[in-house]
């Protein structure tokens, strides 16, 4: 009579420490933020994540037991993460033409994270501005977002804020004034806890203007304080759109004053319309007029 066939018996492995499988757990999800922003073209995020999601890992490579199949996949995958970080970093900015999976395999574990609790995300203040510093971040490259700002701030740099605040202020087409100083942009920038934030209050901070060519007609100039404020007051930013319709109203009454066209009388009674319609618009909104 024949023997049934014998099953092979599945090896058994020492169970990886507790803490091991915590570090891979947070390695993981570090990588996912990773992958995330490296396939959205963004190389120098991309790079911090890669980093810190490889240094966890690193450190769970060496705690798993010696003969456990997850020390050398650990091992493997840290290798492929350092090598896509050194080739991001190359990049010095430019877009990524290698997709991640060149240079990233597929990691395949056999350890239990399901235990994995309690993750602790949270490198010390140093560790974090030498791997923002490591992968290129600065607040001439940061994209324009919330993550973008805070990993500005993690640097830690008022000039990389200052930097950043600029482009912002570029994008949104407004800029520092001539009387602005350093201290005003830092005072406005450490204040901000988000990027929405940040741009909320440049948009009524005193120090910015419109980015409005110096030679325009001032009544150009008036005219597009006044279209900005439009626009601001539909979007419900209330407080920034009384702001610029109080500069436009102040620009109009000078001009009523100083402008040899308002000797004209269509012109002056154009000027003085404004001047009586923006300033009733100004309280409404619970501005003062004339305010810059």
């Amino acid at each position: 009579q024949a023997r049934p066939p014998v099953r092979p018996v599945a090896k058994a492995f020492p169970a990886p420490p507790p803490r091991c499988a915590r570090l891979v757990a947070e390695g993981l999800q570090l990588e996912a933020k990773a992958a995330e922003r490296d396939r959205a073209g963004s190389g120098a995020e991309a790079a911090f994540y890669h980093n810190r999601a490889s240094a966890k890992l690193t450190e769970a490579s060496e705690l798993c037991p010696e003969g456990h199949p997850d020390r050398q996949a650990l091992s493997d995958l840290v290798q492929d993460l350092s090598l896509r970080i050194i080739y991001l970093e190359s990049l010095g900015g430019a877009p990524s033409t290698t997709p991640l999976e060149e240079h990233v395999a597929e990691c395949s574990l056999i350890m239990d994270l399901s235990a994995a609790s309690g993750t602790d995300d949270q490198p010390q203040d140093a560790s974090i501005m030498e791997l923002l510093l490591k992968s290129g971040v600065s607040g001439s490259a940061a994209e324009l977002s919330d993550l973008g700002w805070r990993l500005v701030t993690g640097l830690q740099k008022p000039a990389e804020l200052r930097v950043f605040v600029a482009r912002v202020l570029a994008a949104d087409g407004r800029r520092r004034t001539e009387s602005a100083t350093d201290a005003d942009v830092d005072r406005c920038a450490q204040a901000a806890a988000s990027y929405a934030a940040l741009f909320k209050a440049l948009r009524i901070a005193p120090w910015v203007e419109l980015d409005i060519d110096e030679k325009a007609d001032r009544i150009d100039v008036a005219n597009r304080y006044q279209e900005e404020g439009v626009k601001l007051e539909t979007s419900g930013e209330l407080q920034a759109a009384a702001l610029l319709y109080s500069r436009a109203q102040a620009l109009f009454a000078y001009l009523l004053n100083n402008d040899p066209r308002a000797k004209y009388p269509k012109v002056k009674e154009m000027m003085e319309q404004r001047v009586v319609a923006l300033t009733t618009k100004v309280k409404e909104l619970g501005g003062v007029p004339g305010a810059s």
